[in-house]
């Protein structure tokens, strides 16, 4: 794992539901934090009326729901070896080397079911969870799934305190939240802030987690985060913190998690199957611009959702879908937006058919692709 925590930007123009999310979060690598009272030559800010049950009280309330079911996650991975070297002490034997990491992670069921990244958990060799109460207990994978970042752990016990999941469909920009878990490895941490966004478009479609469903905030996430809690002011879950923009490796104020409703669906696969088995279609598609407009000679009153590329041997191809096609409905539903189709897909089953209505050169036909498995390393959606 790359030892430098940057921006990671994933635009695959090949196809997917969604574009990946830019930015993950390395789990705390047994980092060293030196706590410095930041405050200790600023004011203290007036307390009044209107700030102080909500500082004091809604936003303690939530926190208290909340963190009894959120863990600390600690992993460790195969062993490396650092080779003996001659230098100025004499020669150094060889050493072997155990790289560690820490994530957070959430109780969803009292049988000791826990919903994680998968980035925290990925290739560990070695999983450890620490409960609220101290307790230590061992981890094992029960499914994981690197296209939402989403992984659940099994822990042998009983009765566990576990999390209120909420309806991230209503969530609203500017509501206040809660994110709970490990940042650096300093132990159990809330800090709260308020939704700051909670749909993203971009024009292409890429594999990875959609940013048109992620929630983005402004509470404080750093490194170690990653899996922890992202909760509304009743204190129920919304979302499973995943990764941060930042310039700098630290928090700035840019935070993303995985909306609680696409963690359920994922979850609840994982813990069946084991896998995700996603349908799939097998096209790069995009909003449709007016360059696009342009370039294909498309009128003003279409309206859809542009293919950019046709995977051969796919669903797509096979419902003779082309480049340069406009989708204008599928299954009957006006498509304005990329996410829609994307969505839409992502609700279906396996083996079920997509109905088309697709402008082409001029005119109108419509075309039946019937949705497979997704591939594994696949070019498309």
């Amino acid at each position: 794992m790359d030892r430098k925590i940057g921006i990671v930007l994933l635009v695959l123009l090949a196809f997917g539901v969604g574009i990946a999310i830019p930015y993950y979060i390395k789990p705390a690598q047994n980092q060293r934090v030196q706590v410095e009272q930041a405050t200790r030559n600023t004011p203290l800010p007036v307390r009044t009326e209107a700030n102080s049950e909500l500082g004091s009280g809604l936003i303690a309330d939530a926190a208290e729901r909340i963190a009894p079911s959120v863990v600390t996650i600690n992993t460790e991975y195969r062993p490396r070896t650092l080779y003996g070297r001659a230098d100025f002490l004499g020669y150094q034997p060889r050493q072997t080397k155990v790289p560690r990491g820490a994530g957070s992670g959430v109780i969803i069921d009292a049988d000791g079911t826990i919903v994680t990244n998968n980035h925290v958990i990925q290739n560990a060799t070695r999983i450890n969870v620490t409960l609220r109460d101290g307790r230590e207990l061992e981890g094992r994978v029960i499914g994981t799934d690197a296209q939402t970042d989403i992984a659940v752990v099994k822990v042998e016990a009983k009765d566990l305190p576990t999390a209120t999941l909420g309806d991230s469909e209503k969530v609203r920009v500017g509501e206040w939240v809660v994110a709970v878990g490990n940042p650096l490895n300093v132990g159990m941490t809330v800090t709260a802030g308020i939704v700051s966004a909670i749909h993203k478009h971009d024009e292409k479609q890429g594999r990875g987690i959609p940013l048109e469903a992620v929630i983005q905030t402004d509470a404080a996430i750093n490194p170690g985060n990653s899996g922890g809690a992202l909760a509304d002011i009743e204190g129920r879950l919304i979302g499973i913190n995943t990764a941060i923009a930042s310039n700098t490796g630290g928090s700035v104020g840019i935070g993303f998690a995985i909306p609680v409703n696409l963690v359920r669906e994922v979850a609840q696969q994982l813990r069946q199957d084991g896998r995700v088995k996603r349908p799939w279609l097998g096209i790069a598609f995009g909003l449709l611009t007016d360059r696009a407009r342009q370039a294909l000679r498309i009128p003003s009153s279409v309206e859809g959702v542009i293919v950019g590329e046709v995977l051969a041997g796919s669903p797509a191809a096979t419902a003779s879908l082309r480049p340069g096609d406009v989708i204008l409905r599928a299954n009957s539903t006006a498509l304005t937006e990329p996410d829609k189709l994307a969505q839409m897909i992502q609700k279906m089953g396996l083996g079920e058919k997509l109905e088309l209505r697709v402008w082409r050169q001029g005119s109108e036909e419509t075309l039946t692709a019937t949705l497979r498995e997704r591939l594994e390393t696949p070019a498309g959606d």
